[in-house]
């Protein structure tokens, strides 16, 4: 496109379908079926946005590997679709079917920007020679599979949307044998997206360490897909008119692929954050100990969040009511108050998204579990937002009470007993060379801000390979580092654990992984300005199924040692404040834990049947997300 002499406009605007095409089928949600969201305008010193669609982030392939088909890119820049804000919501037209993946995962992207306060890179690829290489854009493929099914495949880098026929007997509203595109349902555009984010952040998260871990994958998708449909203030204001304010019922709002659902025969929502409840109007604090199925699991923890900010919505919306002096459900709410509602339904669910998010820069990272999750959202609102007064992290820690999701080795369930430790004595005071060019034994780190996605790679992974020169370098700290990280470093005492990690030569230090030195800087709502520096250290240890065999091969010679049955890792998460280089927090989990090597050995030998099956065919380098969301 030829440049031009006006300033550029600061959004792009892109129709979609705000839940799926099955909306705009129905009465009751025609007037809401579609929806207009706003996208970052690309600078023209950044990637322009080209045909397919195509940008720095994204990369639309659109082939139908079942029919041999290439369906033409889009062009967003077209002046007749830059005209009419894209190209108008249609199940029939493949250019569409472009246009709804490109937007809702830059949405969501974006949205995940703001809240960890820095740029989103994906997963890097590994070659087969061990190596790593960058991957600038993640592709899209609409029409990837024809069956019921989408997924993120991490090898790819890629994510790939199944289309299918809708039942000839329980089709729901859906026309019997039609077609249903699930890269027309923005949930599950929004869900896979998040995976792939997830997978760039915490690539160690898909491994099977136990039965939260897939889980945990699956259900923070499902808690991005779902408060992202507060981001769509039409919607929200439809259902809260018909519902009479009320949020805690089952509605659009709550469910999760309703067209997929019911095209599958399931009668409803594919899933549904409003659990069920007891006699009681209790929900069950022991169901999560029966399940092992990683949507079913997970379901428990997208409920936990959901009831949460529900909570907080009614507490933010009380006075309202009483103001309004509406006793009933069967009264018509005036449409000054409907909106009034709209606005505290957004700035909740708002509020509650930024905080799941933030809680990834305080998760270990390795081996997740669903109760470290509510510290970590408990710590990171803590240190952005100390003052609570709407009393976001006592709903949250109320809501993960009351379906059984509760933390190891806390006092009580005290907000203050639920952040995590500062360190103290030696370990406090640790300090890594964050300052901008300091030289400390070797290490230069370079925390200049970067306004260009392919700058700011390039000047983390730098910052990647200085830590772990200096990690390896740091001598007369090194057994309070050991300490700290959960690792070995150089000591006598790895040979007896690691021995698999060692060179033959004498004195070699073992291996040891950074995966990621990422700095933020994020705002609160009175000003606060919070800039960090979050450091993922890791190692592996080989794991057996045989516990004896475990203590056979542990520390045994490097020639007569063989692979293991299974990996098993440790390490830890540095959260440092960059004003003074003070280490704020360590999230550990140690590589000689043998109690967690034992549970780990036990959930994959005796764990749910299903599941087991699953992990093991994961550790044979089949894709999990695959495997986890087809037929689901």
């Amino acid at each position: 496109m030829a440049k031009s002499d006006y300033a550029p406009p600061a959004m792009r605007r892109l129709r979609v379908y705000a839940f799926d095409p099955q909306a705009a089928t129905l009465i009751e949600t025609a007037q809401i079926s579609h929806a207009t969201i706003e996208i970052p305008w690309e600078p023209r010193w950044d990637d322009p946005v080209l045909p397919g669609p195509t940008n720095e982030y994204l990369e639309v392939v659109d082939i139908d590997p079942s029919s041999g088909q290439f369906y033409p890119p889009l062009d967003l820049d077209d002046p007749h679709v830059l005209a009419q804000d894209g190209l108008s919501p249609s199940e029939g037209d493949p250019r569409f079917h472009q246009q709804m993946v490109f937007a809702v995962a830059m949405k969501t992207i974006k949205v995940f920007e703001r809240a960890l306060g820095r740029r989103v890179f994906w997963a890097e690829r590994q070659l087969e020679d061990g190596s790593y290489e960058e991957v600038r854009k993640l592709r899209i493929y609409p029409h990837a599979l024809r069956e019921a099914n989408a997924y993120y495949d991490p090898q790819k880098k890629a994510l790939l949307f199944g289309y299918f026929k809708a039942s000839l007997t329980d089709p729901g509203v859906n026309l019997p044998g039609g077609w249903v595109f699930t890269a027309l349902s923005h949930d599950i555009i929004a869900h896979e997206t998040t995976h792939a984010i997830l997978d760039g952040l915490h690539r160690r998260y898909s491994e099977p360490t136990s039965v939260d871990s897939l889980a945990f994958h699956e259900a923070f998708a499902d808690i991005v897909a779902l408060l992202m449909h507060f981001t769509l203030p039409e919607a929200v204001s439809s259902q809260l008119a018909a519902q009479h304010g009320n949020l805690a019922e089952r509605t659009w709002l709550s469910g999760l692929a309703r067209q997929f659902g019911e095209a599958t025969g399931r009668y409803a929502a594919l899933r549904d954050a409003i659990d069920d409840k007891g006699s009681d109007g209790q929900p069950d604090p022991m169901r999560l100990a029966r399940l092992s199925e990683p949507h079913e699991r997970g379901a428990v923890l997208v409920a936990a969040v959901f009831d949460a900010f529900v909570t907080v919505y009614q507490k933010r919306t009380a006075d309202l009511f009483r103001l309004a002096r509406i006793e009933t459900t069967q009264t018509a709410l005036p449409v000054e108050l409907v909106e009034r509602l709209t606005g505290e339904a957004v700035k909740a669910a708002d509020h509650v998204l930024r905080m799941c998010i933030r809680a990834l820069d305080y998760l270990p990272p390795v081996d997740v579990h669903f109760g470290e999750f509510l510290r970590a959202i408990v710590t990171a609102d803590n240190d952005l937002i100390p003052n609570d007064p709407l009393n976001y992290r006592l709903a949250m820690i109320q809501a993960f009470r009351r379906r059984g999701i509760l933390p190891d080795k806390c006092l009580s369930l005290a907000p203050d007993s639920l952040l995590w430790e500062t360190p103290s004595g030696k370990l406090g005071e640790l300090r890594l060379p964050v300052s901008a060019g300091e030289d400390s034994k070797g290490a230069k780190l370079d925390l200049t801000p970067q306004y260009r996605r392919p700058e700011s790679y390039q000047q983390a992974k730098e910052n990647r390979r200085q830590i772990w020169h200096w990690l390896l370098k740091c001598k007369g700290e090194r057994v309070e580092w050991e300490q700290a990280l959960g690792v070995f470093l150089v000591s006598s005492s790895a040979r007896k654990v690691l021995g698999t990690l060692f060179p033959n030569s004498a004195g070699a230090a073992p291996a040891v992984e950074v995966h990621s030195v990422r700095s933020s800087r994020r705002s609160g709502p009175d000003g606060q300005d919070l800039r960090q520096l979050i450091v993922e250290v890791t190692q592996r240890r080989e794991g057996y199924f045989d516990a004896s065999q475990q203590r056979l091969r542990d520390g045994g010679p490097l020639a007569h040692r063989e692979g293991g049955d299974f990996t098993f890792r440790g390490g830890a998460t540095l959260i440092i404040d960059l004003r003074d280089g003070a280490l704020r927090y360590i999230v550990r989990k140690s590589i000689d834990d043998d109690d967690r090597l034992e549970a780990q050995r036990r959930f994959l030998q005796v764990g749910s049947a299903s599941l087991a099956l699953t992990y093991r065919g994961i550790r044979r380098g089949d894709n999990p997300f695959a495997m986890t969301h087809r037929g689901v």
